[in-house]
C-alpha cells in the first residue's frame, strides 16, 4: 500500500482527490478536511466503480488516525487503483503539523 506524509500531502492536496472514509456521523461531528468528500469505507467497498470510475486518478484516503483509511487504500490498490494512497497519521496527524 502506498502512503503519503502530511508534508507531501499538504503540497498537492488541492490537485488530487481526498476521500474521508469515516462514517457520515463522524465526518459531521469530528475534525475534518473541508476539501475531502465523505464516502464511508463500507459504501466505498460496495460501490467502488460508482464512486471511483477512473482507476488512474490520484486518491488519498483519510480517517482519524489512519486505520480505516489504510484499509481503504489497500482495497483500492487491490482493485487496480495504482495511485491510491493513505495519509500517514490521518487527519489528526496532519492537523498537528498544519
Amino acid at each position: 500500500m502506498k502512503t503519503i506524509s502530511a508534508q507531501e500531502y499538504h503540497k498537492i492536496k488541492d490537485q488530487i482527490r481526498t476521500i474521508d472514509v469515516r462514517t457520515e456521523q463522524e465526518y459531521k461531528i469530528l475534525v475534518r478536511f473541508n476539501w475531502a468528500e465523505n464516502i464511508p469505507i463500507d459504501e466505498l467497498v460496495h460501490n467502488v466503480e460508482i464512486h471511483c470510475p477512473d482507476k488512474g486518478e490520484t486518491i488519498v484516503t483519510v480517517c482519524n488516525a489512519g486505520n480505516r483509511s489504510s484499509e481503504a487504500a489497500q482495497f483500492l490498490n487491490d482493485q487496480g487503483y495504482e495511485n491510491a494512497m493513505v495519509l500517514i497519521g490521518g487527519i489528526y496527524g496532519y492537523k498537528r503539523i498544519y
